[in-house]
């Protein structure tokens, strides 16, 4: 199930528009990272869970704690994060450049 979620107020990091306009990336390389998705990505390991939370959290889905993450391919040519709770569930999360997160939920 997906849900979408604004993180703008969770990240609570200023967003700086790098707007580089570039011509589209080629087959089988990803775009860069830009906006709320460069800021996570820079995060240190308990920042980054503590707004994987927030954003689960936020999609209604149940996560009483993130103990850890890791990058992952959430489709092809798609990198988000994989985070796990302590529930046993776990969670793909793509950030998007605008803060804005896709939360995909499965459970154990």
């Amino acid at each position: 199930m997906r849900k979408f979620l604004l993180l703008a107020g969770a990240l609570t990091l200023t967003a700086c528009g790098q707007g580089e306009d570039s011509a589209a990336p080629a087959a089988n390389q990803a775009a860069p990272e830009t906006g709320a998705t460069a800021q996570v990505a820079k995060l240190d390991e308990g920042q980054r869970n503590g707004v994987l939370e927030k954003a689960i959290r936020a999609a209604g889905e149940p996560c009483p704690a993130v103990t850890a993450s890791e990058r992952a391919e959430i489709s092809t040519g798609v990198m988000g994060w994989r985070a796990h709770c302590d529930d046993g569930t776990a969670h793909l999360i793509q950030i998007l450049s605008d803060g804005t997160a896709k939360v995909t939920s499965r459970t154990h």
